[in-house]
């Protein structure tokens, strides 16, 4: 796995099954120098990375970091479940992805974290739309390069958003007969879908594929 900083995995691992209901979110309950000294996050910051920079490390780091990193999460920031999702999905795990999607739309709705009598969590609002991109999706931007890895969640008919990239205007819908991806203005441009590259200069249409994920 990629390792959260240089002596996380020298820590010993919280101890949940131990820790009441009521002790949550950790920071208001332990102090910071008891829950540092141990294998704990209350969000994702590996996963995350990998999200942002998956081009620094290799698809079976990805996966393993994914499951580990998973265990130790206690998602007591509202931005912990949109990351995980997206994460997800780009790992292959569909049911898991969806999962996470809901945790973050019904957020303020079911308020999940108690608090929302304080206010909205109006940035969670924009994970949840990240989740359908970069999650659903699969949208990356990479060395420069637009690429997208797009799923269909069970029970949708489809989606759509719209990709502004260096001056051109390309929207994407996903539905049950594959992608359509429109160049609604500017110059003609490559992108990658799947492992495919493909020259977008007016319509493209291509058949969903299923994602895959093996160690290299």
């Amino acid at each position: 796995i990629d390792m959260q900083d240089d002596t996380f995995l020298q820590k010993k691992k919280w101890d949940f099954a131990a820790t009441p209901k009521e002790a949550y979110p950790l920071l208001l309950h332990y102090h910071p120098l008891t829950i540092y000294r141990h294998q704990v996050l209350k969000q994702p910051d590996t996963v995350l990375g990998h999200m942002m920079l998956e081009d620094y490390t290799s698809e079976g780091a990805m996966k393993r970091s994914y499951a580990y990193y998973e265990d130790l999460t206690t998602h007591d920031s509202s931005l912990s479940a949109c990351v995980h999702g997206i994460m997800a999905s780009r790992i292959g795990m569909p049911d898991k992805a969806y999962k996470y999607f809901l945790e973050t739309i019904r957020m303020d709705l079911d308020n999940t974290h108690g608090n929302t009598k304080d206010g909205l969590h109006i940035a969670n609002l924009g994970g949840a739309w990240m989740s359908v991109v970069y999650g659903f999706g699969g949208f990356r931007l990479v060395d420069g390069h637009v690429i997208l890895r797009p799923t269909l969640p069970k029970g949708w008919e489809g989606y759509a958003f719209p990709i502004s990239y260096r001056g051109r205007k390309i929207k994407a819908t996903v539905n049950e007969a594959g992608v359509h991806l429109d160049l609604i203005a500017g110059q003609p441009v490559d992108i990658q879908v799947y492992d495919q590259e493909v020259n977008l200069v007016d319509t493209v249409n291509m058949g969903l594929q299923e994602i895959v994920i093996a160690d290299r």
